[in-house]
């Protein structure tokens, strides 16, 4: 049995007991969700990364609201979640920037998916997100790349704003235009955009990659993170996973085959570092279940997967 294998079937065993706390909505009722943050017009000497330049709009971060639902942990189990994003993050901004790690290409293009709807990726991006923009010397942008699914477009009430899918189709638009800061220093997101029929198409053209280029540019040392779609059920997320330096698949422990994330994992190549995090390990804490295990290949693909299998041995604490 290789070392995948072996870490999967572990991290199936990890979900066997307990009943998991329910995580972010993959879920079709997420279209219910209230709005988690409300644009306001600001000032543009209010946007404070400098190369975003036209666009008036300032987020206001709601994180009761996000706690509402489920997006944030209780306020009384924040300081573990957050001790489970710096453990994340920290391999992340080594191996993009090259800090004592191998520097991977592309490597600050992070993508965050799953093989199946309903594992907590977009729970993980958001997370992840907020955790890195607490570094100082990164700005991060949370780009909402399910465009079928647009469930951070509509978290941040912003699901009618021109977004990814504008500028890709109309080349006359800069991502400075349209990445929108927040009230959360060094946090930015780029909406989903307007549905289209060939939004496959447009993430797979040209002007994809140069809009990714671009993203990667602004700021200072930035970081853009992409929440994507499950791999398993739409063509949309193969095709960011190509712009990706560096790639986060979300499992959910008791739930996520170990078939599935071995096809997801098919679906990535060989070539770029692909990342494992689990999601709602059953280490009981309260009325809730805690617990990452994550796996960081640099080079090759889980080339360090013995350490996920630890991990989902004897998770820390996070909110699932």
């Amino acid at each position: 049995m290789s070392k995948i294998q072996e870490a999967l079937r572990r991290l199936q065993q990890t979900g066997d007991s307990g009943q998991p706390a329910q995580v972010e909505g993959d879920d079709p009722m997420a279209t219910t969700m209230s709005r988690i943050a409300k644009p306001v017009r600001r000032d543009s000497d209010d946007v404070l990364m400098s190369s975003v330049t036209t666009n008036p709009h300032t987020l206001i971060v709601d994180r009761e609201a996000l706690r509402n639902e489920g997006l944030l942990a209780p306020e009384q189990d924040s300081v573990l979640l957050a001790k489970q994003y710096q453990a994340i993050k920290r391999p992340l901004i080594r191996h993009a920037f090259g800090k004592r790690a191998t520097k991977v290409e592309d490597g600050n293009l992070i993508m965050v998916t799953s093989a199946l709807a309903g594992e907590g990726k977009t729970f993980t991006s958001m997370n992840l997100a907020l955790s890195m923009a607490q570094e100082r010397d990164h700005s991060v942008v949370l780009v909402d790349a399910d465009v079928a699914k647009p469930h951070v477009s509509s978290i941040f009430g912003v699901g009618d704003e021109a977004g990814l899918l504008d500028l890709l189709e109309d080349s006359s638009l800069s991502p400075q235009s349209l990445v929108m800061a927040t009230d959360v220093d060094r946090l930015y997101v780029l909406p989903a955009g307007a549905p289209r029929v060939n939004a496959t198409e447009l993430l797979a053209s040209d002007r994809m990659e140069s809009v990714a280029r671009s993203l990667a540019n602004i700021g200072e040392q930035p970081i853009v993170i992409f929440d994507s779609p499950p791999l398993l059920q739409t063509s949309e997320a193969s095709v960011v996973a190509t712009l990706a330096g560096q790639v986060l698949v979300v499992v959910r422990a008791g739930q996520t085959s170990q078939q599935a994330v071995m096809n997801a994992l098919s679906m990535l190549g060989d070539d770029g570092a692909v990342n494992l995090v689990l999601n709602v390990a059953t280490e009981q804490s309260g009325d809730y279940n805690y617990g990452y295990g994550y796996g960081y290949g640099a080079t090759d693909k889980l080339k360090d997967t013995a350490r996920l299998a630890e991990g989902a041995d004897k998770p820390a604490a996070a909110e699932n």
